[in-house]
């Protein structure tokens, strides 16, 4: 209890908790018998960050000691974090599914943002390969490309006139690519 940092007695029924502190109870009385599978039903649905980070830390705890373990959830940031194997549903049927590395392999580094461009932005959204540019109000642009290499080209366009603090070109998050799968299911 003093682990997972749960408020409340050894003797206080699960009831009278807390929804946050009952999750972490029902988690602690999963682990205390070394399982070697453990199922958890969005296991983070309702918690703040601190108390999540605590049930993150206990789940990857069991993983490295060899607990299997299988979790739904819609919280894609904690599926990045968690999983070895992910398989995607929508409507109880498969979209997606492998490792990360290979789920981001199959969308490439398409996803593009900088900071500091003083350039014409209007140019740079018509650029050949951008599908899509987005101005944020802290002036950071985010662009979605056609495939990589588009990137390697606005990067020497981007720098002709000198240093840029942000150009970072990465894989679609997991929500971003869960969206995409979903609009593009048949």
């Amino acid at each position: 209890m003093q682990k997972l940092n749960v408020i409340g007695e050894v003797t206080d029924k699960v009831e009278s908790l807390s929804k946050g502190n009952a999750q972490k109870v029902q988690l602690i009385t999963c682990l205390m018998f070394k399982p070697k599978l453990l199922i958890l039903d969005e296991p983070f649905s309702g918690l703040d960050p601190v108390n999540a980070e605590l049930l993150i830390d206990a789940i990857l705890e069991a993983k490295q000691q060899g607990t299997m373990i299988i979790f739904s959830t819609h919280n894609m940031a904690n599926v990045e974090r968690l999983s070895d194997y992910i398989v995607m549903l929508h409507h109880g049927r498969t979209i997606l599914q492998g490792t990360p590395q290979d789920i981001y392999a199959q969308f490439g580094r398409r996803q593009l943002e900088i900071e500091g461009y003083h350039g014409d932005v209007q140019q740079l959204a018509a650029w050949p390969g951008v599908t899509k540019l987005a101005e944020r109000p802290s002036g950071r642009l985010s662009l979605e490309l056609v495939d990589e290499s588009v990137g390697k080209a606005i990067f020497r366009e981007v720098t002709q006139n000198g240093y840029l603090p942000v150009f970072d070109q990465h894989y679609p998050t997991l929500d971003e690519i869960f969206k995409y799968e979903v609009a593009h299911a048949k």
